[in-house]
């Protein structure tokens, strides 16, 4: 949705797509220039013609100092939530963090039996920037953090998105938020998938173009805003080695044991969901 978003000639989408920046120190420090250390920063490359700016920083929807924030400065900004069924979305999810390597257990039953050990500090992959990231559990409880936006912003200020409905009628979906945000329909019909499931050849490789030591974007810290990383002549090299380093294919099937320990352990976060959202749920736990 971020992508297709981003093409729409009235919206400008951060760089990168997801700065996270409500959440880090920054943003509530007293030192804090919003247009020079936000704005600047992540929306650079937009033009005049850009009226709605956006991102998409999941981390927003887990934490409650960054919405109290963020509606601080902004009364008026709007919240899109896509959700999906937790026993569904924590494989994806655990996928996507050994790409990242924010995890470093290939098998997903294991991580998941090692939260309470890394909630303690152990087992903490040394390339994890947040252990809280590994406590699937809590990234699940979906119901219980659409009730916290919907308390802070107000149920006016939200549109929530069924991950189901996305992927059954995307073209639906898409005029659903380009309505909320209140951009015109720029008659987008073509709505081709973005990512499929990813995983690397090497490990050391993936780290080596993931977080490069400083040396090797030519003398530019890696978490710099991406308009100055670009500078580097060696940034296109680190580019074609992670295109290299990324296998794309299907992900491997969820056993049924598995399936039925996570409906169990979601099944009160699921009909919290159907409740706020007025909406029938329980083919989430049922399978």
């Amino acid at each position: 949705m971020s992508r297709y978003l981003s093409k729409h000639p009235k919206i400008c989408f951060a760089r990168p797509k997801e700065p996270h920046f409500f959440t880090s120190p920054l943003a509530t420090s007293d030192t804090l220039n919003l247009q020079r250390d936000y704005i600047e920063r992540f929306y650079g490359h937009c033009s005049h013609e850009n009226r709605i700016l956006g991102e998409g920083s999941v981390s927003y929807l887990y934490s409650k100092d960054a919405l109290e924030h963020i509606l601080r400065i902004n009364p008026n900004a709007r919240f899109i939530v896509m959700l999906r069924s937790p026993v569904a979305m924590l494989q994806s999810y655990h996928a996507r963090l050994l790409y990242i390597l924010q995890e470093d257990v290939g098998d997903f039953r294991q991580a998941w039996q090692l939260q309470s050990l890394r909630a303690q500090g152990r087992r903490v992959p040394p390339t994890c920037s947040d252990p809280r990231h590994l406590q699937y559990t809590e990234i699940g409880r979906l119901g219980s953090y659409l009730e916290q936006i919907f308390s802070l912003a107000g149920r006016q200020r939200c549109h929530v998105i069924v991950f189901d409905d996305f992927i059954s009628d995307p073209s639906t979906t898409y005029r659903g938020v380009l309505s909320f945000i209140g951009a015109k329909d720029d008659g987008r019909s073509v709505f081709s998938p973005v990512r499929s499931n990813r995983r690397y050849r090497s490990r050391w490789l993936q780290r080596l173009v993931k977080r490069p030591p400083t040396l090797f974007v030519g003398g530019v810290h890696p978490h710099a805003p991406k308009s100055e990383r670009k500078r580097s002549l060696l940034k296109r090299a680190q580019k074609r080695l992670q295109n290299w380093n990324t296998i794309n294919e299907p992900r491997a099937k969820l056993d049924s044991r598995m399936h039925r320990e996570l409906a169990q352990t979601f099944r009160g976060e699921i009909m919290k969901l159907s409740e706020l959202l007025e909406r029938d749920l329980s083919h989430w736990v049922d399978g």
